[in-house]
């Protein structure tokens, strides 16, 4: 794309067989490490459907930057909810669009898996699309029709530019999310995959000679699992030899606890050690982490980690100055970090059907 704990575990388990023996579990659902229900999905189905999807799509995502932006920014926010108001989406993607974020990362729990729910979060980001495509798009295929205007003899000019609009017009805003739990719970892989066809993946961003890496890790099942660890190993994702600057990591669940009353990883000893390596390998410079709808920030083993609290209207009714991080990355490489507000209220239902919402659900 081109433009200028293990007592807790054995509870948990326990807790899920009793329930699987009480029938409340059907045959095919799975449970996560933590006890959660979730949908007919492993970590492993999602990762080797998206392998297949990154192999014809990958280099697609990528971003080149021409010689005269000096910096760009990018907005990162987590475990939205959406339910019927996706409103707190909308203001986010609005903020991009007004302070000139080169586009939006999203650390999981996006909506709580029911059609109608998709539905809302799905038309919330067309909206969104459109205003980017307003703000981005019509400049740039305006100074196409000039151009073709200045040489209107030519028809291959003019067959060229159509087609240069028409592309442009199928790109969407670039909204970037992980899977998070309650993104496949009862069945909402197919929801999530229908929109954003994805759960592991990587792009990059190249300034002048240098690139930016972003990896996107599938962490819904509080697990790696092993096919998604096999790839990582293989570098399945880019594996060319790119000069990186800086790596930028996402995924749903966190290692680290953000206070005494918060989860900590529910990751397996060996695979949270894998991680934490892993990260190191890829001198990776910001790690982001959702999931317990908590703050923290702390450095370790030389990288940045990141754990965001909730956008969501049950957790943050105000609203609040610090539901979102911004990055900016200079054009030496640098980075700065604040945080972001969001404060758009809960609307009534009338006020979502006047949007064109769904406001009841079967």
């Amino acid at each position: 794309m081109e433009i200028t704990m293990k007592k807790s575990i054995l509870y948990s388990l326990m807790a899920a067989a009793l329930l699987a023996g009480c029938g409340l579990f059907s045959s095919c659902e799975k449970v996560s490490p933590t006890g959660v229900l979730i949908g007919n999905t492993s970590v492993d189905d999602r990762v080797k459907q998206s392998m297949i999807y990154y192999a014809y799509h990958g280099e697609d995502l990528d971003w080149f930057l021409v010689d005269s932006i000096e910096e760009y920014s990018f907005l990162v926010g987590s475990d939205s909810h959406i339910t019927f108001d996706p409103g707190r989406l909308a203001e986010m993607a609005e903020i991009g669009l007004e302070n000139g974020d080169l586009f939006y990362c999203h650390l999981g729990d996006l909506a709580d898996t029911k059609p109608e729910y998709y539905y809302n979060t799905k038309a919330a980001l067309y909206n969104a699309t459109r205003l980017w495509r307003n703000k981005y798009l019509e400049p740039l295929i305006d100074e196409y029709h000039k151009a073709e205007d200045a040489m209107f003899y030519d028809k291959r000019i003019k067959r060229d530019t159509r087609n240069f609009a028409r592309a442009w017009y199928d790109w969407e805003l670039p909204f970037y999310p992980v899977v998070g739990n309650h993104d496949i719970t009862h069945n909402g892989w197919s929801l999530f995959c229908d929109q954003f066809k994805t759960s592991f993946y990587e792009f990059t961003v190249q300034v002048g000679d240098s690139y930016d890496r972003f990896i996107f890790l599938d962490s819904a099942n509080g697990t790696l699992g092993d096919f998604q660890t096999d790839e990582i190993d293989k570098n399945a994702l880019q594996n060319d030899d790119k000069p990186i600057r800086n790596t930028f990591t996402f995924t749903h669940t966190n290692i680290f606890r953000p206070s005494m009353n918060e989860f900590a990883s529910t990751y397996c000893r060996e695979e949270l050690y894998y991680l934490l390596n892993k990260l190191k390998e890829w001198n990776t410079t910001i790690a982001f982490w959702g999931h317990v709808h908590a703050w923290d920030d702390r450095m370790f083993n030389d990288v940045r980690h990141i754990t965001m609290p909730s956008m969501n209207f049950k957790d943050h009714p105000n609203g609040g100055d610090d539901l979102l991080v911004r990055v900016t990355v200079k054009k030496d490489g640098s980075c700065e970090m604040e945080r972001v507000g969001l404060h758009c209220k809960e609307m009534s239902k009338k006020e979502l059907e006047e949007l064109g919402y769904y406001v009841t659900t079967k």
